[in-house]
């Protein structure tokens, strides 16, 4: 079709978008942190006032385009979660940093909002070709070759040792491993997706490749966890018996090695199950930490007692300024009405997820959701500090909010109507 070649370039510039803004959480200069603070933030406003230009340059473009909004009370306890926030800089034990996560929580809001209108315009310009799991996979997997290169070159900033020097992991000094593993999961998830929904088969396997190596080169536990259920979800999904069998025969086979390796790091039993000291940093949190402030907690991203210091101080395990559970997170700086809020914004999005009628829609919104959740209970999360965690969870509620409006052929005169353009591959489908 003629108007799919015209815009085939938005595929292109959505995946470098979405590229760019994974890339900007990532410590891209280890050895400065100015300059690294500088440069995210940066990055990070400049591609959303990029997002902006290129949007009302389609719209003023495509004037018949109308965008259908769905779900919206989602949206509106999300906010909700954010305006507490705004309202505990009067009496955030932090305000500094409270002001510093509520800027970057608020100008991502403001990106994915922008940047999902544009997937939506982008999916239905190029019929279906500018698809968000293409989109995502595509960055993932151009970020994990990029890691690779970086491992080869600079070992020592992209590798970090753990264990007395025993383990090596991915991610060195610029990113978290546990993070960067389950970005490698959401780009095998997205892989998955389209080796359901797409031709691109090779590509699809090439990149799953690539974000499986990565995977495993981080040695993180959580997301290995869920890399197994996503790749069940999806295996049981399947119509093959012999897939089915091949995947549980491999899988009793690969097991032992991967507990050996990966599970049980340096054969620390204790390790594990203490959830590398986080268990009794949470005991902590809970029984001494949340009773001075139960009920609207210290302060958005706060979670010290102390003015005079940005951590808070467990006895039984270690000192640290987040509490590597997103959920304990929002019970501690904001309290019982906090946590309420986030349990209901939560509710409403599995809601909208559970209604929908678009197979792929459910499919990528719950494969992205399961590493997105696991990661949740053990590090920054999806209510946690600023990272792309949080990010991703944007877009999936934004998925079953934005969508397309279906209006009558008459107002689409670029050929817009086509035998391949059926209505029911378009976001948010009735």
């Amino acid at each position: 079709m003629e108007i799919q070649k015209t815009y085939r370039w938005l595929f292109y510039v959505l995946t470098l978008f979405m590229l760019m803004r994974i890339n900007s959480y990532f410590t891209i200069f280890p050895s400065s942190v100015g300059l690294t603070r500088v440069l995210k933030v940066g990055m990070r406003f400049l591609l959303t006032g990029m997002c902006l230009v290129l949007l009302f340059y389609l719209k003023n473009t495509v004037k018949e385009f109308v965008f259908r909004y769905e779900n919206q009370l989602s949206g509106l306890f999300y906010l909700s979660y954010a305006l507490l926030g705004v309202a505990s800089i009067w009496w955030s034990s932090d305000v500094g940093f409270t002001v510093l996560q509520l800027l970057m929580l608020f100008e991502s809001i403001c990106f994915a909002v922008l940047f999902y209108h544009l997937l939506v315009l982008g999916y239905f310009l190029t019929q279906g070709k500018a698809s968000f799991h293409r989109i995502l996979g595509t960055s993932v997997a151009i970020i994990g070759l990029g890691f690779l290169l970086g491992l080869y070159l600079d070992p020592d900033t992209f590798f970090r040792d753990t264990h007395g020097g025993a383990v090596s992991r991915l991610g060195g000094y610029i990113m978290n491993p546990n993070e960067l593993g389950m970005l490698a999961v959401i780009g095998a998830a997205m892989c998955y997706v389209g080796l359901r929904e797409d031709n691109r088969m090779f590509w699809n396997i090439l990149y799953l490749v690539i974000s499986v190596v990565i995977l495993l080169l981080t040695q993180s536990r959580s997301s290995l966890g869920a890399f197994m259920l996503v790749s069940l979800l999806f295996i049981m999904l399947s119509k093959s018996a012999w897939l089915k069998l091949a995947t549980f025969g491999g899988g009793a086979l690969v097991l032992p090695i991967l507990v050996k390796t990966i599970i049980i790091k340096d054969g620390d039993v204790g390790e594990v199950m203490s959830m590398t000291g986080r268990l009794p940093f949470w005991s902590d949190l809970i029984t001494y930490g949340f009773p001075d402030q139960p009920i609207l907690g210290y302060g958005f991203m706060s979670i010290s007692v102390s003015p005079f210091t940005n951590k808070f101080d467990s006895i039984h395990a270690y000192a640290a300024s987040m509490t590597h559970n997103t959920f304990v997170q929002v019970l501690i700086n904001l309290g019982l009405v906090g946590a309420f809020i986030c349990i209901v914004q939560m509710v409403l999005t599995f809601y909208a997820i559970g209604k929908t009628k678009s197979t792929q829609f459910r499919l990528t919104a719950i494969a992205m959701l399961i590493p997105l959740l696991i990661n949740s209970t053990t590090e920054f999360g999806i209510f946690g500090e600023a990272n792309y965690g949080i990010y991703f969870y944007h877009l999936v509620v934004l998925m079953f909010i934005i969508g397309k409006s279906e209006l009558p052929a008459k107002a689409y005169p670029l050929q817009f109507q086509s035998a391949e353009l059926k209505p029911q591959n378009f976001p948010l489908p009735k």
